[in-house]
């Protein structure tokens, strides 16, 4: 298994160009072609005058439909900056509309998707990565705006819960965990599981060495702060450059609610977090 395509969401900011950056390296590192997606809301201010807004709101949405193609086509600019001489292996879908619906509706022409934080911006013009996961079938690898490390040439961490997200997120990793120089397959259990823990984490370290990968296996209990703590703390000890693990979570309307490990991850990981629904 290997990713042909990579979609990275675009936006006009110095963030995006870091994580348009980090997949113009993905992709040429597998191989794969890079789509660049991007979308800005049209939103229109409130009327406060009902005499006169119906006058004026002919101008405003011209004003603000020239403002929102003018934010796109400056992400055009920043994403060809970006991917310079590899043109050729990129192509731009980019237009009006909420950036998380434009990436979500173009999510089925990749195998991987690439999204920053949740930020100011969103969501009217970055992509909340939230809205990504809980909608799409595809991985979501997540980027902070400022990384420690890159997702591969250095060590993983597979944050194993027993669950269908965490087994879709671990096959969904492999192409990624091909690049991490080790893995390690982390499960934070309760007091009195641990037995039942290592043998869970024994069978996917198992099932990983029958993929050519060779990986350890650890179980932990909970400290004091929590398991996503822990899990953090377990990947910064070992330097890692990606954790991967489930994304949990149920949608309410346009919100999204989500598990706590899989917040915490999303908002504290200083590295890029792949995470499947």
């Amino acid at each position: 298994m290997t990713y042909k395509t990579l979609l990275v969401a675009v936006d006009d900011s110095a963030d995006s160009d870091a994580r348009v950056s980090l997949a113009c390296d993905l992709a040429a590192g597998m191989d794969a072609h890079l789509i660049g997606a991007c979308g800005v809301a049209l939103t229109l201010p409130p009327m406060e005058d009902p005499y006169t807004g119906g006058a004026m709101l002919g101008e405003a949405f011209t004003l603000f439909r020239d403002l929102a193609e003018a934010e796109v086509r400056s992400s055009l600019r920043r994403f060809h900056a970006a991917v310079g001489k590899r043109q050729d292996r990129t192509e731009w879908r980019g237009r009006l509309g909420y950036p998380a619906d434009v990436v979500i509706h173009e999510a089925r022409a990749a195998d991987l998707l690439i999204v920053g934080r949740r930020s100011s911006k969103s969501p009217g013009h970055a992509a909340d990565p939230a809205d990504v996961l809980m909608a799409v079938g595809r991985p979501v690898l997540i980027v902070p705006p400022v990384r420690d490390r890159d997702p591969t040439g250095w060590p993983a961490v597979i944050a194993w819960k027993d669950s269908r997200e965490a087994q879709r997120a671990v096959a969904a990793a492999l192409p990624l965990l091909r690049h991490a120089s080790e893995t390690h397959v982390l499960e934070v259990c309760e007091p009195g599981e641990q037995e039942t823990a290592r043998i869970r984490v024994a069978d996917v370290v198992a099932w990983l060495s029958r993929h050519g990968l060779k990986a350890e296996a650890h179980v932990e209990t909970p400290g004091q702060v929590g398991a996503s703590e822990d899990i953090l703390s377990f990947a910064e000890v070992r330097a890692a450059g990606l954790i991967v693990a489930g994304g949990y979570g149920h949608a309410r309307l346009r919100e999204w609610a989500l598990g706590g490990v899989t917040q915490d991850l999303l908002t504290d990981a200083r590295v890029c977090v792949l995470l499947s629904h």
